[in-house]
């Protein structure tokens, strides 16, 4: 039973006022809350009509509140964070409240890799089938909003929410239960946020945490060893073997996916999860199929640039590890120039792409990062290595040569030179297209 409701007239505190802080407070003033939203930020144009709002600092205020809903980017170790411990004011994440106002049939995944494109092949699956479906969580749209959403829904159809999920939100669970979870893969990342990677598998099995028998855990057992030691849910596992062939409980299944743009045993992965999903939420087979071969891939995810010459370019931005970045070169052909850099997260070990020296060419390094992985990697590989990004763009163009892959998958964040990756996926393309259209 859930001991937080009802929530009327009780003082909801929100810490952080980004996109989920934000839904997260517009859901529980509709809901009768007492609401304070504060953050450490100065946005006072931020104003919401029946909330107080406190910017620039974290008062004492928030400590008069029975619940509080944390901003999934806030560390546990932060000062506010200690505070409200020592208090013994519960904290929730925002996927958890906006889960005990729904009476949607709820999909959730979380991994280290390809969560994106997974959650939106199932929610275009959905979508195409006519079953009514919200895509929300990590993916831009806060779940608050989505039920926010619901709730305005006035036809009483059956609604799906299929959520993507990250380690940060899944943190400050309590009682949410997913219908289905999937788990699509685990390797390191985040380690500037978790303790330990330990700490980070712990946070990412959290979404089994509260399922029943009556939900289904879909996990890719090449990765996944156990669900969460407290998850009663049924287990259906999943792989994808080296010679691209599909196995659902080790049992071998076959997909007519060839029409698919995905490609990749990565993406044969996330196909792969989507399929199941959609299977036990009733879908037949080939309405899936039709579905998935029609899908388009998202940007900045292993996305193809062609000119009419003899190489060929990749904006794989959003690869912001060293296990994505290796799966995107598993994914093409040799006489690969790679363009690594921006700032390692995870203190990662690049030696590792030493196995691909009869793949890769060239690396042109940039960024914050740059002598970091070229002190693992300068013996395997011809290395060039600037600190402005831009830079090392002209001088993979100028470096590669016929039959050449250039490929942009950057193993590192972002935030050194860019506000995200998508900021710079669209650069490298910018600077791509602007290069041919002068040459």
């Amino acid at each position: 039973m859930n001991k937080f409701l009802p929530i009327n007239n009780k003082k909801i505190g929100i810490l952080g006022a980004a996109r989920s802080g934000l839904a997260a407070a517009q859901l529980a003033n509709k809901l009768g809350a007492k609401v304070f939203l504060t953050d450490i930020k100065n946005s006072s144009n931020i104003k919401i009509d029946g909330i107080n709002c406190e910017f620039g600092k974290h008062s004492d205020k928030i400590l008069e509140s029975d619940l509080i809903i944390k901003s999934p980017g806030i560390k546990k170790n932060s000062k506010i964070i200690k505070r409200i411990n020592d208090s013994s004011i519960p904290i929730v994440s925002e996927i958890e409240f906006a889960s005990w106002f729904t009476n949607g049939f709820i999909i959730a995944l979380t991994g280290t890799n390809g969560k994106t494109t997974t959650v939106e092949l199932i929610n275009s699956i959905l979508k195409n089938d006519g079953l009514v479906s919200f895509l929300g969580g990590n993916i831009g749209v806060p779940f608050s909003t989505n039920v926010l959403h619901e709730q305005d829904n006035l036809n009483n159809k059956q609604i799906f929410h299929v959520l993507e999920i990250s380690s940060f939100q899944l943190e400050d669970i309590k009682y949410f239960k997913p219908n289905i979870s999937i788990i699509l893969n685990i390797s390191p990342d985040h380690l500037d946020h978790h303790v330990s990677f330990n700490d980070y598998l712990d946070a990412k099995l959290k979404i089994t945490m509260n399922q029943d028998s009556d939900c289904h855990a879909i996990i890719n057992e090449r990765n996944i060893l156990s669900l969460h030691k407290k998850s009663k849910a049924k287990q259906i596992t999943f792989k994808v073997s080296k010679n691209d062939s599909f196995f659902i409980k080790d049992k071998k299944i076959e997909l007519d996916i060839k029409n698919s743009l995905l490609k990749g045993k990565h993406n044969y992965e996330n196909i792969l999860s989507a399929f199941i999903a959609c299977n036990l939420c009733g879908l037949n087979k080939k309405s899936i199929i039709n579905s998935i071969n029609t899908f388009k891939s998202l940007p900045h995810r292993l996305e193809k640039i062609t000119f009419k010459l003899d190489y060929i370019f990749y904006n794989d931005s959003k690869a912001t590890n060293l296990h994505a970045t290796c799966a995107a070169i598993d994914s093409l052909e040799s006489n690969i120039v790679l363009i690594l850099g921006g700032i390692d997260k995870n203190n990662t070990d690049f030696s590792v792409l030493k196995k691909y020296q009869n793949k890769i060419q060239k690396i042109v390094l940039y960024g914050e990062s740059r002598n970091f992985i070229n002190e693992q990697i300068a013996d395997y590989f011809d290395i060039y290595s600037y600190k402005n990004f831009g830079e090392a763009i002209y001088k993979s163009i100028k470096v590669a040569q016929d039959k050449n892959t250039v490929l942009l998958s950057p193993a590192c964040a972002s935030f050194d030179q860019f506000k995200n990756y998508e900021e710079r996926g669209n650069y490298f393309k910018k600077i791509i297209y602007s290069y041919y259209e002068k040459n």
